[in-house]
């Protein structure tokens, strides 16, 4: 049986070539290029060539060394579901560190495919703790690079373009560095560049991305990595081109002007078109502490609970009027200058909601906020996805970011939230039933020992057989079946409800001073009513007529007004905190429980044990 396993093991991966054209023609390719390697080593062939090749260096043991293993291990225990788990935490343990240094090692798009990875709420446990080490600062590359690229870009020497430019970069990420400059008029810019290789490589690695997520989607199963792929491209697309970001901004500012003062609320960087082109955007800029610097707004003398409401009142009108959103608001991307105005950076990646879609994204939250039950079944048919869910969408959206005290596979963490590192993307990971969490999980090693016993099955040492039991019994939901939630869920809205965990992170870190549930729900029955022509016009232009007598009533019937919201959707918004901590407290208190009874049982279980043992000893030795 040995001998025939690599035999198979090797037929299923050309069988899984033949099947998948993109995989095929990425390996074909490769071993074409190989033979021109010699003639220019800096050929992109050669280059390809290096970084396919480093590619297969980590992906092929993915299958032949971690999956492979986790099937020896498991072999005649299939029925052991504790076993069968932390086996295959034992296996995504492999893969994630393969996948980790792999993006190390080839940089560029790697390190934001993996950061991609890190953050979706579908991905295993180990997917989180282990790839969370991409969210740092990537290291700085020379100016000369940057200048290259800024020439090819604009046609004008970098120095020339600007009176002054600092060489040294005030920030390095994974696809671009930021430089401090003066303009020739005499205004502070920030010049964003992209790293040159990224853009060289870019077809390249994404071919190579896309042949090996779909080869090992087919060969491993529950390795769903095809639809990231898919994903990883559309964010490519966006992050690398800077007029997509600068239009971004543009269409944030134009919008968002009609409803907050620019002087005073909320500002959007203006960006410098003669000085922008694909790969350079030159903004305005701005100074101010990140809005979770609590020392820094405290000498500002901003006010946080005045934040907190002006920050929900930004994101729910993006979210639920306008259908726009900027869909990383992590700290660093939210500055609050001397003025206590909010300042809004990095306008890469938006989502856009159709009207349908926004409507029912707002009815969702309307059915949670008010409790109705019927209404928030149907929002989530709407979506596409199995009204069965909508118990465990409503623990999703309103008690826990992406996770309900353990992810697909069993795990239970407890954690604590990074707002993200200088990739610029906020994390969204596991929980315990508190609050917002984040990746760097306290429950386990992210690099164990290889073995079973390296994996305890969480801090609370609950069997994660146990957990289902407890959710199951207390919440009415079934923990295995939130993958299926996440991948039916419409793309967009996935990265939208990363956004509302991120907010929720903000306001946490402001010491939670609104009740976010409040503002969510006046957006979302504004969102819900509102035509076009009204959501168009524009808080400041509706506060100005107002004032001019003009008021009128936006709301269809009697339980609104034009400045309110629906007397259910108030006190619902009242009583959900409250129904939430007694969940939490329900939800802890059973969890304790049986743990209890597990520990108990097991102590009993090993006296037992000890008893025979030491009854067959001494039978034995009379």
């Amino acid at each position: 049986p040995r001998s025939v396993a690599p035999n198979m093991a090797a037929s299923h991966v050309l069988r899984a070539l033949a099947r998948r054209p993109v995989a095929g023609s990425a390996a074909l390719a490769g071993t074409s290029l190989a033979a021109g390697a010699v003639a220019n080593p800096d050929s992109d062939g050669v280059h390809f060539v290096n970084r396919f090749a480093e590619a297969s260096k980590a992906f092929l043991p993915m299958y032949f060394v971690d999956y492979l293993g986790h099937v020896r291990r498991c072999a005649g225990k299939r029925d052991d579901e504790e076993h069968m788990w932390k086996s295959r935490q034992i296996m995504w343990t492999g893969v994630a560190t393969r996948l980790r240094d792999l993006c190390k090692k080839n940089g560029g798009i790697y390190v934001k495919a993996g950061q991609h990875i890190c953050v979706q709420p579908v991905s295993p446990a180990p997917f989180q703790t282990i790839l969370r080490t991409l969210m740092d600062s990537a290291g700085v590359r020379p100016f000369e690079e940057d200048r290259a690229t800024f020439y090819e870009d604009l046609g004008v020497d970098i120095e020339d373009a600007f009176a002054s430019i600092d060489p040294t970069p005030v920030a390095s990420a994974s696809l671009a560095q930021v430089y401090k400059a003066t303009t020739h008029g005499g205004e502070t810019v920030a010049v964003k560049i992209q790293q040159r290789p990224v853009a060289r490589f870019l077809a390249i690695d994404l071919a190579t991305i896309d042949a090996y997520y779909s080869l090992l989607s087919f060969l491993i199963p529950g390795l769903r990595f095809q639809w990231l792929a898919n994903e990883t491209r559309r964010h490519m697309a966006e992050e690398l081109d800077f007029r997509e970001e600068a239009k971004n901004a543009e269409r944030a500012r134009a919008l968002m002007a009609k409803d907050f003062d620019d002087s005073t609320e909320l500002h959007v960087p203006r960006v410098h078109d003669t000085l922008s082109g694909a790969r350079v955007l030159t903004q305005e800029w701005c100074d101010g502490a990140r809005i979770d610097d609590k020392e820094g707004l405290r000498a500002r003398g901003v006010d946080r609970r005045e934040l907190a409401t002006l920050v929900n009142r930004i994101f729910g009108r993006m979210t639920f009027v306008h259908g726009y959103v900027h869909c990383d608001p992590h700290p660093g991307n939210l500055l609050v200058d001397s003025n206590g105005r909010v300042v809004l950076l990095d306008h890469g990646v938006y989502r856009s909601l159709d009207d349908r879609t926004r409507r029912t994204w707002c009815k969702l939250w309307r059915g949670l906020i008010a409790n109705d039950d019927a209404e928030m079944r149907a929002a989530v048919a709407d979506l596409g996805v199995d009204p069965e869910l909508t118990t465990f969408f409503r623990i999703v959206l309103a008690l826990v970011p992406a996770r309900v005290v353990e992810d697909v596979h069993g795990t239970s963490t407890s954690a604590v939230i990074s707002p993200g590192g200088g990739g610029g993307t906020g994390e969204v990971g596991s929980v315990d039933g508190g609050g917002d969490v984040q990746v760097a999980a306290r429950s386990g090693n992210p690099d164990p020992k290889p073995g079973l016993a390296g994996f305890s099955g969480g801090v609370d040492k609950l069997s994660s057989f146990g957990k289902r039991e407890v959710m199951r019994d207390v919440l009415g939901v079934k923990v295995e079946r939130q993958t299926e939630l996440f991948e039916t869920l419409p793309r967009d809205l996935l990265m939208i409800l990363k956004a509302n965990n991120l907010l929720r992170y903000v306001n946490e870190q402001l010491d939670s001073p609104v009740n976010r549930f409040r503002s969510i729900a006046a957006a979302a029955e504004e969102g819900i009513a509102v035509n076009e022509a009204i959501a168009a016009e524009g808080i400041l232009e509706r506060k100005a007529r107002d004032r001019n007598g003009g008021g009128r009533r936006i709301f269809g019937d009697g339980s609104r007004s034009s400045s309110g919201w629906s007397y259910g959707a108030q006190v619902g918004a009242m009583l959900l905190p409250l129904q939430l901590a007694m969940m939490k407290g329900k939800l802890g208190f059973a969890m304790w429980r049986r743990a209890r009874e597990e520990a108990k049982a097991a102590m009993q279980g090993a006296k037992r044990a000890g008893v025979s043992k030491a009854a067959s000893g001494g039978g034995t030795a009379g």
